[in-house]
């Protein structure tokens, strides 16, 4: 009998250590996911100095832009859903930004705003693996809290 109790005892530490450490892991990649998304906003200025001088009404074009990215900053202790929220607004409002200066043939041909752009499509493809491991680290994090949580019932109600 009591091999059988130590068995569970220990059965259910280990699913409480497993939680725990992937409880870290999702910490660790919303923050890493967070950073990623805030190096591609900042480089978005950098598109809006070298557009300045291509495109009509820069200011118009990146106004929204800038609006988002001063929410964000302003918004800094809000939880993670709601940032990805932020995000997808500035996201779209960047794939906005991009069809625009895309429309001007000099600027398209403009060496660093190539290399920005580049740079930036490269972050975008970092967000979203980050995004999908994210997900599904988290699902499987949900159904151990709840197999844990039902171990620890079930333990209490014997």
């Amino acid at each position: 009998m009591w091999i059988l109790i130590t068995f569970i005892l220990v059965i259910i530490l280990w699913l409480n250590i497993f939680v725990y450490l992937l409880s870290n892991k999702i910490k660790i990649l919303e923050e890493n996911i967070i950073n990623i998304f805030k190096k591609r906003n900042n480089q978005i200025v950098s598109i809006y100095q070298i557009s300045k001088k291509y495109i009509n009404k820069p200011d118009e074009v990146f106004k929204t832009f800038f609006d988002l990215k001063r929410k964000d900053f302003i918004d800094n202790n809000i939880n993670f859903d709601n940032k990805l929220l932020i995000y997808k607004e500035i996201h779209n409002e960047i794939n906005f930004i991009f069809k625009i200066c895309e429309q001007n043939k000099k600027l398209t041909l403009d060496e660093k705003y190539l290399y920005i752009k580049d740079s930036i499509f490269d972050k975008s493809n970092d967000i979203w693996k980050n995004i999908e491991l994210y997900y599904k680290i988290k699902k499987e994090f949900n159904n151990y809290k709840k197999l844990s949580n039902i171990t620890f019932l079930w333990i209490f109600i014997k």
